[in-house]
């Protein structure tokens, strides 16, 4: 159940990304709230807190990108939520897939849009739509 919440989540999130460039924080909370509800009906209280820690190291963590701009808040708090779903195993078996996922959104919307390495944008809730490709197998 909570493989299709996060796969859901990650869809939604992909789609309000293309098109508006942002990831909407009612659709982050509500897939959080759901994954915790879903780990205190069915598991130990042991897994949520793992959940909850790795989305404070994956906060720590990116939150020095926010700050330089490198990183928009919203692909932050997905990554956050990405945490909690995957934990930081999880995670790091997607960097790979979602790293390369990345670099080629980014080169194909620096070629359309003809921007700068600076000033380009690309939907990052997508490439990690892609990267979590390893985990479709539900």
């Amino acid at each position: 159940m909570k493989d299709y919440l996060f796969l859901f989540t990650l869809f939604i999130c992909a789609l309000t990304d293309i098109v508006s460039s942002r990831i909407k924080n009612c659709i982050l909370f509500a897939s959080a709230c759901g994954l915790a509800i879903s780990l205190i009906m069915t598991h130990t209280a042991s897994e949520l807190i793992s959940s909850l820690t790795s989305a404070v190291l994956i906060f720590a963590v990116f939150f020095p990108f926010f700050a330089l701009g490198c990183i928009k808040a919203g692909d932050i708090k997905l990554m956050m939520v990405a945490a909690m779903y995957l934990r930081i195993g999880g995670l790091i078996h997607i960097a790979i897939p979602t790293l390369a996922a990345s670099l080629i959104l980014f080169l194909l919307c620096m070629k359309a849009y003809g921007t700068s390495v600076k000033a380009t944008r690309f939907p990052f809730a997508f490439a990690l739509f892609l990267g979590t490709y390893p985990y479709w197998n539900i």
